[in-house]
């Protein structure tokens, strides 16, 4: 009794014949990619022909005794990959099927790569299935695979083996590999797309986010993390978090004790010398009811923190100018009226008296007034005028020829270093009140001298769009629990003066929109003015 062959086999031969074929004349194939194309095209399929690989393997091992070699093309028809029968792959290169070549009827006839890509679903061809003779002795097995999301067919996987070996299970077997090939593929691409949105996620992530194994092990650190840490994704990966001694412990407790936490403050220095402030949240991560990790962000808090002191720092400039606006007039009339009156009484006594008068009375007199002027001009705006000098002109023509003769009678060596590229840029001042924030500098400086003999360096350079003025002295440096207020109103280190100095210059260069900040040590201290400079086109 003689089995009707499928219909699209049927056809095949029949189109085969057509064309001009003859069933008794072997044929090779005739189209071939280029080394180039096959290279590029295998590392296109990279991933694919390991998974494919991968199962193929077990299948071989699942049919040992069984000669069969298994051929793995791409959607086009491309062959990509053979594995299996050594004999049976001598035989096929022999009729010209090596990697690279394309399967299509027109070239060798009916054959399972080319019937399985066009129709879609598992095919086989026996004997005489085959238009050509010469494969009349063997048994051929192919069913397409895809990502199965999508429908996106991605190519064919075949089995060739001899005909006496040929039984109907082959194709169930082969379906079955088929199906399991395609789950590995979707499962691998999914957790690609979940790859990438996570990548996308922490490297767009405003927070610094380290996320650990279950045992403390680091496998995420976004660069956000590395920045305010100062720590390397390339060298700090693969190491276990509990040795931080910034967060380590607080991983621990949230991977041992589900400890969840939340909005702790850290305050640290990083290698730059850097002073960040955090907030820290760290929690479990689960899949499903196992732990399969920890998940810790931090939120960089420091410019709030510091616009925070900076409200508050204002707060209390407005507070003393109220007070000092309050109270100047009380003090300041009084002190007129006392001091008009030594003025007077000054030429009606004695020469003793006269010479304590001037000599003490009014010298105080007159250093009360000048607090009450220093504290008024914390809180109230400049109101001199400005005008445009360039950088060299404002510290070679006007500081230099203070500090020269300042220098000379203390004895000081001052190194004056105009950076080039700031020599001739143009800055909008306020000339005396400039000279008066370097010269408070300069006192300070004087009055922080330590054994050394006092070495001032002032330098300049060129950040972003503004000019540096960095001021720095060997003396004895202030101590790290005073640096940070340096800058408030009536604070001071010393014996003596009223602590504004630094208070009014500040608010000085404010005024110019500017900054001022303080950087100190054992060795001295260095103090940084930034003002912005005028582009001239």
């Amino acid at each position: 009794m003689s089995i009707e062959k499928p219909h699209y086999i049927a056809s095949s031969n029949r189109l085969c014949l057509e064309s001009g074929m003859s069933p008794d004349i072997i044929v090779r194939p005739k189209n071939f990619l280029t080394e180039q194309e096959l290279i590029a095209k295998k590392t296109a399929y990279k991933e694919i022909l390991s998974v494919v690989n991968f199962f193929s393997y077990k299948l071989l091992d699942s049919l040992k005794g069984t000669p069969l070699l298994i051929v793995i093309s791409d959607s086009e028809g491309y062959l990509l990959d053979t594995v299996g029968d050594a004999a049976i792959k001598a035989t096929v290169e022999e009729l010209g099927i090596t990697l690279g070549c394309l399967f299509s009827r027109e070239d060798v006839g009916t054959n399972v790569v080319s019937l399985a890509l066009e129709e879609g679903h598992p095919v086989k061809l026996i004997g005489n299935d085959h238009f050509h003779k010469h494969l009349f002795e063997i048994a051929c097995y192919g069913a397409p695979f895809h990502y199965t999301d999508e429908d996106t067919l991605l190519g064919s996987i075949c089995i060739m083996m001899p005909i006496t070996f040929q039984n109907p299970m082959f194709l169930s077997i082969l379906s079955q590999a088929v199906d399991t090939i395609e789950r590995e593929l979707l499962l691998r691409k999914q957790n690609r797309a979940l790859s990438i949105m996570n990548q996308v996620m922490l490297s767009s992530s405003k927070n610094g986010i380290i996320m650990t194994d279950e045992n403390g092990v680091t496998t995420e650190i976004n660069a956000i993390a590395e920045k305010i840490l100062n720590i390397n994704s390339e060298t700090d990966l693969g190491t276990s978090i509990y040795d931080s001694l910034l967060i380590g412990t607080y991983f621990k407790s949230v991977i041992e004790t589900e400890e969840i936490i939340e909005n702790i403050e850290l305050k640290f220095t990083n290698a730059n010398g850097e002073q960040i402030v955090c907030l820290f949240d760290a929690q479990r991560i689960y899949e499903g009811d196992k732990v399969i990790g920890a998940f810790g962000r931090f939120r960089d808090i420091t410019d709030r923190c510091l616009m925070e002191k900076k409200i508050k720092e204002n707060e209390k400039r407005i507070l003393a100018g109220q007070i000092a606006a309050g109270i100047a007039h009380e003090i300041r009339n009084p002190l007129t009226t006392v001091r008009g009156y030594l003025q007077f009484l000054e030429k009606t006594v004695d020469t003793n008296t006269a010479q304590l008068f001037t000599s003490l009375l009014i010298p105080e007199i007159d250093r009360a007034n000048k607090i009450i002027s220093d504290f008024l001009r914390i809180a109230k705006p400049t109101t001199k005028e400005f005008e445009i000098l360039q950088v060299h002109q404002f510290l070679i023509d006007y500081l230099w020829k203070f500090l020269e003769s300042e220098a000379l009678l203390h004895t000081i060596e001052i190194n004056l270093d105009i950076h080039p590229d700031t020599d001739h840029l143009i800055i909008h001042c306020n000339r005396e009140e400039l000279l008066q924030v370097f010269m408070n500098l300069f006192q300070n400086s004087i009055q922080a001298k330590g054994h050394r003999p006092l070495a001032i360096n002032i330098r300049t350079k060129v950040v972003d769009s503004s000019v540096q003025f960095i001021f720095s002295d060997n003396g004895k440096g202030i101590h790290s629990s005073d640096l940070a207020r340096i800058f408030e109103p009536f604070f001071s280190t010393k014996d003596i003066g009223t602590g504004l100095g630094l208070s009014i210059s500040q608010k000085i260069i404010e005024n110019h929109n500017g900054t001022i900040q303080a950087i100190s040590n054992e060795h001295g201290t260095e103090f940084i003015i930034e003002l912005p400079y005028i582009k001239l086109h």
